[in-house]
């Protein structure tokens, strides 16, 4: 059989009024509560012993509270321990700078850590908000004039913060040690039943994309963010075997054989989350799984042209270049040019959604000035403070995954309000002025840094397409020979699995350069979707013979197989009939389909 090409998906697209949706994202409220919790507990602190700037100061090293939300707690708490210990380092080296003269040293060592930082949470995803919070931490140290010699005091303030978010983070694991686990593995059940109850139309292929990335971060935090192996039996091994079959419902679907039984059994499995049926004490999965490490992910960014590379050098130029404006122009806070610049591009963003993120950025901003007034004209401190900025950050952690533009204009104030609360009152007026000229000059350098370094490759989405291609071929030659689990095995499928998401994400990016790159994107984007099912429907046959044993190609087949998909362009070449015949004829025509638009 030959499935139905897909329509291309609209492009994305600037909307004025897709930024101010009020649509809160899924279980936000706890999270915001979480981090509201660390920023009030250090302003309270302070505020209790007398010295309501040092828990401002606190409020610093409490950032850490937004960072590692879902993931296992013993993972979790390394990474915590590491981002407390890098925002004390940012501020205690932003204050540092202070003790020079010129405003130049502090705008090298700001623009220096935002390229770490970048490059850091890039390469080893770190995820949102990433490299932003510490140039933010190391850019307000810039600004705290005077204070170089009681770097110790302000270390010990900001590593305090950053204990506090620590504890808050971990409470959980006292309570339900594998929540996090859980919790991805139920979301993967619920998003393959919806898949296999699905009806056919346009949006399959985008359905089939969202639920392979629910399994796989649901397979990250089983197997990848763990420490080593499971006890045999134990509640690791077998969330790892519920991971196991979901995996496999999930081929079959993508095989066609879904339906209401597929998503009966993934809903099940969903059930069972809370109370993992026990499996064999010898079934391999208490073994930890082959995956990449930190440190060959590290060494893989380092590569010139790498993706974490090259979004740490545009972040790096942007703040040198916003940091540079604004000691050229003896702006006063500088340093919110250099964060504003971070935001835009921290996350590497194509240039249409750079462009949509600094619009919400703008008119987030000068919406919120009037909030800002508001509170600081009323010079809050104490209890009322706390208040304050805990209600802000409630606010910002609801709205912040949906409604990016809304959340900027509650940032806004609890930004001035951190920075300005302990400080003499002063000229509300100017305070506000500079806010608004600094974030509009950070935001402009970005998009200008993001315009000049991106490349109008229109080549990047068909490389990517070839890249799975071979990485498909590869794995036919395991699944032929009947190795899907040794360590090399693994590696093929994970290469096979990281190729096959990579491609949606290359068309995102290439539509958001425009021209040509867009026009090809989309004249690809049949082939993409097909190769992407032809990858899954290769992976689905591993988990099915690591699980039942069942071949579902001879060594033969395999042969000719792999020949069949090197040369999947040649027309006058017969396709092979069988395993995955319908995935071959359809790439097959949507190949001849984009050679002929």
């Amino acid at each position: 059989m030959t499935y139905p090409l897909p329509p291309s998906p609209p492009p994305p697209v600037v909307s004025l009024s897709a930024m101010f949706r009020l649509r809160p994202g899924p279980n936000r409220v706890f999270f915001g509560l979480r981090a509201a919790l660390a920023m009030g507990l250090c302003v309270i602190a302070g505020w209790l012993v007398g010295d309501e700037g040092a828990g401002l100061l606190a409020t610093l090293g409490a950032f850490a509270a937004l960072y590692g939300s879902g993931r296992p707690y013993r993972h979790r708490a390394a990474l915590l321990a590491i981002i407390g210990a890098g925002l004390v380092v940012s501020v205690v080296g932003g204050v540092a700078a202070t003790a020079a003269s010129a405003a130049w040293p502090g705008v090298l060592l700001a623009a220096g850590i935002a390229f770490v930082a970048a490059f850091l949470c890039s390469a080893l995803i770190v995820g949102p908000p990433g490299a932003y919070l510490f140039a933010l931490a190391a850019a307000a140290g810039t600004h705290m004039h005077g204070q170089a010699q009681h770097l110790g005091g302000i270390a010990a303030a900001v590593a305090a913060g950053a204990v506090v978010a620590w504890v808050l983070q971990m409470a959980g694991a006292l309570i339900r040690p594998r929540w996090p686990e859980e919790k991805s593995l139920k979301a993967a059940a619920d998003a393959v039943a919806a898949f296999a109850e699905r009806e056919d139309g346009a949006d399959v292929d985008l359905q089939r994309h969202a639920t392979a990335l629910a399994l796989h971060e649901a397979w990250l935090n089983l197997v990848a963010r763990q420490p080593g192996r499971a006890q045999p039996n134990s509640r690791l091994h077998r969330l790892r075997a519920l991971s196991r079959e979901l995996h496999r419902i999930f081929g079959a679907t993508i095989a066609g054989e879904g339906g209401k039984d597929a998503a009966s059994a993934a809903r099940e499995i969903g059930v069972q989350v809370t109370n993992p049926p026990a499996v064999s004490a010898d079934d391999a999965l208490f073994k930890p799984l082959a995956y990449i490490t930190s440190r060959e992910m590290l060494a893989m960014s380092l590569r010139p042209g790498s993706t974490p590379m090259r979004i740490a050098l545009r972040v790096g130029a942007a703040a040198l270049i916003a940091g540079g404006i604004g000691a050229f122009m003896g702006l006063d806070r500088a340093y919110w040019a250099i964060a504003a610049s971070v935001l835009m591009l921290y996350q590497g963003l194509d240039l249409t959604r750079a462009v949509q993120r600094g619009l919400e950025r703008t008119l987030g901003t000068f919406a919120g000035l009037g909030l800002a007034a508001v509170l600081l004209s009323a010079h809050p401190q104490g209890l009322a403070l706390a208040a304050i900025i805990m209600l802000l950050q409630l606010l910002i952690e609801i709205v912040v995954v949906r409604n990016y533009a809304l959340a900027t204009i509650f940032i806004t104030p609890i930004a001035l309000t951190v920075a300005e609360a302990a400080t003499p009152a002063g000229d509300i007026t100017t305070l506000l002025i500079d806010r608004g000229v600094d974030t509009a000059i950070g935001c402009a350098v970005g998009l200008v840094v993001l315009y000049a370094t991106s490349r109008r490759d229109d080549a990047g989405l068909r490389k990517a397409l070839d890249d799975t291609m071979a990485a498909a071929r590869k794995m036919l030659a395991k699944l032929a020979a009947g190795d899907v689990t040794s360590a090399t095995a693994r590696r093929a499928r994970i290469g096979l699995r990281n190729a096959a998401v990579d491609m949606v994400l290359f068309y995102e990016a290439q539509t958001g350069m425009g021209g040509r790159a867009r026009e090809e994107a989309d004249r690809l984007w049949p082939a993409t979707v097909a190769a992407q099912r032809l990858a899954f429907r290769i992976l689905a046959a591993c988990w099915e013979f690591e699980a039942t044993g069942a071949r579902a190609v001879t060594p033969e087949e395999g042969a000719r197989l792999e020949v069949a998909l090197r040369n999947i362009e040649a027309t006058d070449r017969a396709m092979p009939a069988g395993f995955l015949a319908g995935e071959f004829a359809t790439l097959r025509a949507a190949l001849a389909k984009a050679r002929l638009t």
